[in-house]
């Protein structure tokens, strides 16, 4: 008896597994063609990259004879994973979408327009300030003595392009705190006390995530800390405002 299945729960099981199948199905055919597309236009993706150098007078060159081909191939498939990102998480939500409850799927539909726009923000800012400034700090080393810069394609691709995905994902966590205080897993009140500890955190997070060098380090730190008090105050106003209503 107990090793009977029910056919019914059986056939729903299976048509949710092949509903899984079809959207993961989707989200990698769309990875394959974004990444080929950024492989056969790799010198616009390389013209991308370079924007960033511009008015430094700095030339990029390879060293090996396949780090050219093997930098854009790694380009290639990091972009269309970042391409294909919002479709998977398009495709997430809608297979879990039956299963949420009215106010589950508000948070489900808020969070899943919030993401997108906060790794842009993040990559944004970090291609457009932080990287210019960085690069221009690098370059300072240079004056003064015999030692000249010269980069190569591969190191300034792999820089530029870990500081945009650190960038994108570390100005997730101030959507991920505030849906915590939102939801009461952990209260503004503790969150406050623990600010030093907190100020310490978005350092060490700011250090893993970046390139191994402090001026990277500093200008997505000091963002994230400002970010983090806007999200507490953005808490704050949300929290009196709820009590209000329920008032």
């Amino acid at each position: 008896m107990t090793g009977r299945k029910d056919p019914e729960n059986s056939g729903e099981y299976t048509e949710h597994l092949e509903v899984l199948r079809r959207k993961i199905l989707s989200v990698l055919l769309f990875f394959f063609f974004s990444a080929v597309l950024l492989f056969l236009f790799s010198e616009h993706t390389a013209a991308f990259l370079l924007a960033p150098l511009e008015g430094l007078g700095v030339s990029l060159y390879y060293f090996r004879p396949y780090e050219k081909l093997l930098t854009y191939m790694r380009l290639a498939f990091w972009g269309g994973i970042v391409l294909a990102s919002p479709l998977a998480l398009v495709q997430c939500c809608l297979f879990v979408w039956p299963a949420l409850r009215r106010n589950e799927a508000k948070f489900l539909l808020m969070g899943g327009g919030v993401v997108p726009v906060l790794f842009a923000a993040g990559a944004a800012f970090a291609y457009r300030v932080m990287a210019p400034l960085a690069l221009r700090f690098f370059l300072s080393f240079s004056e003064g003595d015999n030692i000249l810069p010269l980069w190569g394609f591969g190191e300034y691709a792999s820089f530029l392009f870990s500081l945009l995905l650190a960038a994108g994902v570390f100005f997730q966590v101030p959507l991920l705190l505030l849906a915590l205080l939102l939801l009461g897993i952990v209260s503004l009140d503790s969150v406050v006390r623990l600010r030093p500890w907190m100020i310490l955190l978005i350092g060490l997070a700011a250090a893993l995530l970046t390139p191994p060098d402090v001026v990277s380090q500093v200008l997505l730190g000091v963002p994230m800390y400002l970010l983090f008090e806007l999200t507490l105050f953005a808490a704050r106003l949300l929290l009196r405002r709820r009590r209000d209503g329920s008032g």
